[in-house]
């Protein structure tokens, strides 16, 4: 593509109107030859420190005019285009560069403060079981056909979706399977996309340091509902968010649950320590269920799932006869060893379930270790402190991603919700999952879940990020 048809105001200037463009880049370590180069600042980073080191690979820089005699100090080389709102421009260029042809791909959106990996991950397996062409993009890898790709956002933001979207029509992709984050939805990075269907799975409290309030928080994973008018609609009914977005769209729209009346309904569970049983209610008709996915939220996951598929014209009865196949996603309540288990637990929500899971499950004695990430939201560490007393035997309290907190104030905080004595601070993570495999032998019937990490293979401590993997560290206690 010429430089003169992305910038039409440009094409006067001859010297620069026939050059090619090959991509766009605001991110100095990916950028490629034939890129233009959005000089777009951030909060921590100094772009302008940066600029002439890949000055000799841009084709050509775009930068606010107010920054004008900055940049013109710095670069002397290549050409410069002055524009006066830089995010605008920079979305209308990539829109340019990376069609899409969003009509040509069903998108599948799922949001929601927990679920929403599990769910996506089913969805994308039953498909592909239903022998579509489907991609995949979430929390812990990004799927593109059977290429797999370590994921580095749940939602990523507009210019790496837009290359995502690139690859997946070569491809041939036929759906797409989205997470959905209430921070991609905030700063628009899911701008431009209808989605055929958008599912959500529960609303607890989370990234409140972002959206201040729960009913911020809401209103933005509503937004992406009433953006998407013509989406058919699937609902988890039992959180009460959830029954209050229900009855507020208009559209098409199912709803699933346990506890209350809906379209796609569990009866008769039983929550056992190698998966679980249900019968499913939908549609009229009643299908027994047996799957290997542990806890009773995994079978939220799995009915919002299977309406899912239902909603997108598939035969209820093949959806089913593929669900005792599907498998859990890496770093969810995965058990590593014999009774223990990783999780990713690091809200309230998801810390009450895992545990009371683990309890369901016959476990006599529980055993946690989980710390909080620093900065981020300080008011869930005493209610999750609240939690882990009263549904844990025993707390290891220690480091998770502390980030540019004192990660032993953290642990402190913590301690200040916690309402016995059954616990240890210990900072090193790797020590306390050493301790806690320890207790665990002198306990009969007992379980360990080392939470909050997950699929994680890092800590971020400070501004640094450092190698560390929950499951590599069980397996090498138990040696």
């Amino acid at each position: 593509m010429k430089l003169g048809e992305v910038f039409p105001q440009e094409r006067n200037r001859r010297e620069i109107a026939e050059l090619e463009i090959e991509g766009v880049a605001f991110d100095s370590r990916e950028v490629k030859k034939g890129d233009v180069f959005f000089i777009i600042e951030g909060k921590k980073f100094d772009v302008f420190s940066v600029l002439k080191e890949i000055e000799d690979v841009v084709t050509v820089f775009v930068v606010e005019k107010r920054k004008e005699q900055k940049v013109k100090e710095i670069i002397k080389k290549k050409p410069l285009i002055f524009v006066e709102n830089i995010q605008k421009e920079f979305r209308r260029v990539v829109d340019m560069v990376y069609t899409f042809e969003g009509k040509r791909f069903k998108f599948i959106g799922i949001t929601g403060t927990n679920g929403k990996t599990t769910t996506a991950y089913l969805i994308y397996q039953l498909l592909k079981k239903l022998g579509k062409k489907v991609s995949l993009i979430g929390t812990v890898n990004y799927y593109l056909g059977e290429e797999k790709i370590k994921a580095t956002y749940t939602t990523p933001p507009y210019l790496y979706l837009r290359k995502l979207f690139r690859k997946m029509k070569e491809i041939d992709s036929e759906f797409i399977v989205m997470e959905v984050s209430s921070h991609g939805i905030a700063q628009k990075r899911i701008e431009g996309i209808n989605f055929a269907c958008c599912v959500f799975t529960n609303l607890g409290r989370d990234h409140l340091d972002y959206h201040k309030t729960i009913e911020n928080y809401f209103s933005t994973k509503r937004k992406f509902f009433l953006d998407n008018p013509l989406a058919t609609c699937l609902i988890n009914i039992d959180d009460p968010y959830g029954k209050r977005l229900f009855q507020e769209l208009n559209g098409k729209k199912f709803s699933f649950g346990i506890e209350n009346n809906a379209d796609f309904k569990a009866e008769e569970l039983k929550i056992l320590r190698k998966g679980v049983e249900f019968y499913l209610k939908g549609q009229g008709r009643k299908f027994f269920i047996t799957s290997s996915l542990l806890g009773r939220h995994n079978i939220l996951n799995m009915l919002g799932s299977v309406g899912t598929i239902f909603s997108l014209g598939f035969p209820l009865e093949k959806v089913i006869n593929h669900l005792a196949e599907i498998k859990g996603v890496e770093g969810r309540l995965e058990e590593v060893a014999n009774d223990i288990f990783v999780d990713y637990a690091h809200t309230p929500f998801a810390l009450k379930s895992m545990l009371s899971t683990l309890r369901k499950m016959g476990y006599n004695k529980i055993i946690a270790v989980w710390g909080c990430g620093g900065d981020r939201d300080k008011g869930k560490r005493k209610i999750m402190a609240r939690i882990a007393s009263q549904l844990a035997d025993y707390n290891f309290i220690t480091m998770d991603n502390p980030r540019n907190e004192d990660p032993l104030e953290i642990c402190y905080q913590i301690k200040e919700g916690l309402e016995n004595n059954n616990f240890s601070i210990i900072l090193d993570r790797r020590k306390a999952i050493e301790e806690a495999l320890s207790l665990k032998k002198r306990w009969k019937n007992g379980a360990v879940a080392v939470l909050g990490k997950g699929h994680e293979d890092y800590q971020i401590i400070g501004e640094t990020k450092v190698f560390f993997k929950d499951k590599e560290e069980i397996k090498k206690a138990l040696l």
